[in-house]
């Protein structure tokens, strides 16, 4: 149903007595997970640096408008637009747009004037294009969508899977005459969120003079997750030879994916919010998860981490630099299908299983 909906958009959005606006803005169209939200960022500082006066509006969906609005400094103007994807909004219906408002609140950017569309080339980007109009439409992607008007210019940036995301979202203004790299993430703790993690530690009994080591075994789609049980393996071996403190963390609805043997831990799951959360890395020494929000977080805040991965590339999204460690020993099987939460893995989770206990006692090692 979904895909249809934005044919049909397609068609409504090319409403010919709609005028371009004589304005030059630029659209930044992200509406992907929070860590998605993060690897934008360091474009658009890019862009707001290459081009003070343009304005810029910045597309995010409902689930990331909160983290989008910390780095509202970058941007003229943070609108909500989310396509209605069911694993975006299966667990807040409020996160749902219906058609009518996606329609003319499309229309409504084309009256401002769009000079350049920056955004996915898919079916809800080529609606996006069409209604609003763009001189310019930049994306990644293989080709340009068909169906997209003529006076449209389109520049598709070829897909990379493992060049690091936030590096090729900045390869996005190179057609603008920008030219930018990154290879890291930023996130800054506020201090009042600062204050609240250490009364949160205190709190929860947290010996500060004692590293911490947050653990985080989930990632949102099951076929990403690493066993539990090796999980508990590490956080006993850190005990054990490094005399850390452990706690748990991760998103409600994943409570069960702290092992029973670990219940002397620290249990945070579910419990904390994203900026608590965040402040709470900035004063621990190590994480260690799967490829997931939390992961970019920790690093953005400067954690060193020991990520493990298997169906997703780590040379696209895993954290770069001395300080993080990610851990691959096999390609995803062939017809992985591993962005939908509704999808099972059909090979037993054969390359997550392929990561031992010592592999990633391994690279604790060289770290902490």
């Amino acid at each position: 149903m979904e895909k249809w909906r934005y044919i049909l958009l397609d068609f409504a959005g090319r409403a010919p007595f709609i005028r371009r606006g004589a304005g030059r803005a630029i659209v930044v169209f992200s509406p992907g997970h929070l860590g998605d939200v993060l690897h934008v960022v360091p474009m658009l500082k890019a862009l707001r640096s290459a081009k003070p006066k343009i304005k810029i509006i910045w597309l995010v969906g409902p689930w990331s408008e909160a983290l989008a609005r910390r780095f509202d400094e970058i941007s003229a103007e943070i609108r909500v637009f989310g396509p209605n994807l069911p694993n975006f909004t299966r667990k807040n219906p409020n996160f749902r747009q219906n058609a009518w408002f996606q329609w003319k609140f499309a229309l409504e950017l084309r009256k401002i004037g769009v000079e350049t569309l920056i955004g996915p080339l898919d079916g809800v980007g080529r609606f996006l294009a069409n209604a609003i109009c763009p001189k310019l439409w930049i994306g990644m992607g293989d080709r340009r969508p068909p169906r997209v008007l003529r006076e449209i210019q389109t520049i598709a940036q070829p897909y990379e899977k493992d060049r690091y995301e936030a590096d090729a979202w900045c390869g996005l203004l190179k057609p603008l005459g920008i030219e930018e790299t990154a290879d890291r993430l930023e996130y800054e703790v506020k201090p009042g969120e600062n204050a609240a993690a250490e009364a949160y530690l205190r709190a929860e009994g947290v010996d500060l003079g004692c590293p911490l080591v947050l653990i985080a075994p989930g990632s949102g789609w099951s076929g990403k997750n690493w066993l539990p049980e090796r999980f508990a393996e590490v956080a006993e071996w850190l005990k054990a030879e490094k005399g850390v403190q452990i706690a748990w963390v991760g998103a409600p609805g994943e409570e069960n994916l702290v092992p029973e043997a670990q219940k002397g831990d620290l249990n945070w799951v579910g419990r904390t919010t994203i900026p608590l959360l965040a402040a709470i890395m900035a004063k621990s020494q190590l994480f260690i998860g799967n490829d997931a929000g939390l992961l970019h977080f920790a690093a953005a805040v400067g954690l060193p981490t020991v990520s493990i991965w298997g169906p997703t590339s780590p040379g696209k999204w895993g954290p770069k630099g001395p300080i993080h460690r990610q851990i691959r020993k096999v390609e995803r099987c062939e017809g992985c299908i591993y962005w939908d939460y509704r999808e099972k893995c059909r090979h037993d989770h054969a390359c997550m299983k392929a990561v031992t206990v010592e592999d990633v006692k391994l690279q604790i090692i060289q770290l902490f």
